[in-house]
């Protein structure tokens, strides 16, 4: 047998006093973080904030209780993929929130915080706002590990994208206006859109219906035209009121030949719509892009351009309509 001295004795009592407060510590360490776990899932519970821990290099994601329940979704049938290898992401917002992502990962970009929607369990689209910061790294300061919150926006979207929406209209006419034909210019300005037709159109003689008949004359003969044009455009067309008398119609992928056809629709629609106190009337213009050498600007001013010409044909036969139209207002 061996001895064991007091000495040694003493020394394994240590020892094992020693291991056994570590492993009291641990427990509470444990304990202490299932309980604040607890606690912010039950702060959570009910909120429209789910949190998400992303293993980089793993190429899984930890979404919190919270996250599911924001959605509608049951604890199991929330998956630990990546959004962009589900259908849970609306798949118009999915290039741009993977660009910020990388952009954020390689440090070309301070932060990361995007909005996009998500699918709920009853298939309706969610706005959320994403924030998210790396954590932890590798030895060659590449990100190993995210964490974020995604937070659910919808009624604040939904009033935004409202007051958007009105501020994009024109309120005589019910069309998008000038602003938002600019936007969608810049939207449209790249390959995938070509060939991209613009047609320009000029409401004949509205400022003689409002002197002649009164601004309600004025404003049904702008109504009327708008009805015009989206009956004989398609629905991908963007018809706008460009201000004043003047419309503007943006055809993406359609070529010249389209356009023109377009163009004779709405000019015998016109025939046959408002006659009464007058007849419908309008000069357009097309003009179309078939190369991204060629700037847009060039390609809307090459329609007004044909717009302008044909209204000048057309002035003969107006006029004297017109006349016609005046003495018959004040004869009566």
């Amino acid at each position: 047998m061996i001895a064991i001295t007091a000495q040694v004795l003493s020394g394994i009592l240590a020892a094992g006093a020693v291991l056994a407060a570590g492993v009291w510590i641990l427990i509470r360490i444990h304990k202490e973080a299932y309980y604040d776990k607890r606690r912010l899932e039950l702060a959570l519970a009910g909120s429209k904030v789910g949190l998400w821990d992303w293993s980089v290099q793993g190429g899984f994601v930890v979404r919190s209780k919270s996250y599911g329940e924001m959605l509608g979704y049951e604890p199991a049938e929330l998956t630990d993929r990546l959004l962009w290898e589900t259908t849970l992401i609306h798949p118009e917002d999915l290039p741009r929130l993977k660009a910020a992502l990388d952009s954020y990962l390689a440090g070309d970009s301070p932060s990361f915080e995007q909005e996009f929607r998500l699918r709920d369990a009853a298939g309706r689209w969610r706005w959320v706002l994403d924030r998210g910061v790396v954590v932890a790294r590798d030895r060659h300061k590449r990100p190993t590990r995210a964490v974020g919150i995604t937070v659910d926006i919808t009624a604040r979207k939904e009033v935004e994208l409202r007051l958007r929406e009105l501020s994009f209209r024109d309120p005589v006419t019910g069309l998008y206006n000038r602003t938002y034909f600019n936007h969608k210019l810049q939207e449209l300005d790249r390959e995938e859109a070509l060939p991209l037709s613009v047609i320009m159109a000029d409401l004949n003689f509205l400022k003689l219906a409002n002197d002649t008949f009164g601004h309600r004359c004025g404003d049904l003969l702008l109504s009327a035209a708008a009805k015009v044009f989206k009956e004989n455009c398609r629905a991908s067309d963007i018809v706008t009121r460009w201000g004043g008398d003047e419309f503007a119609i943006l055809l993406p992928n359609t070529g010249e030949e389209e356009a023109l056809r377009i163009c004779q629709r709405i000019r015998a629609a016109c025939a046959r719509t408002q006659k009464d106190p007058v007849q419908l009337s309008v000069a357009l213009g097309a003009a179309t892009r078939t190369s991204m050498a060629e700037p847009m600007d060039s390609i809307v001013a090459a329609a007004e351009g044909w717009m302008y010409r044909y209204k000048s044909l057309e002035r003969g036969d107006d006029t004297s309509r017109w006349l016609a139209l005046i003495d018959r207002a004040f004869l009566q």
